[in-house]
């Protein structure tokens, strides 16, 4: 009698799990439909973005003092460029 009153748990129970996913693999789908990827506003907004790092970059010359930091880092790990 107790192993019957399990098996049904188990069994509404599973029922219950395969329902709720279904549930909600039916709402993500839905979102996914709606929303295809970025548009057009997104792309402009990281060609702004970009673009003010660029002149930011430019302005401050710190496009001269990161080569001049890379190169001095490479040159302290590859011994002095000694080949």
């Amino acid at each position: 009698m107790a192993q019957d009153i399990s098996l049904k748990a188990a069994a509404k129970a599973t029922i219950a799990v395969g329902q709720w996913r279904d549930t909600v693999v039916k709402r993500m789908h839905k979102k996914a439909d709606r929303d295809k990827g970025a548009s057009i506003v997104e792309y402009a907004g990281l060609v702004v973005i970009i673009a003010l790092i660029v002149v930011a970059v430019k302005a401050t010359n710190l496009g001269t003092l990161i080569a001049a930091a890379l190169t001095t880092a490479v040159t302290t790990i590859t011994g002095g460029g000694a080949a």
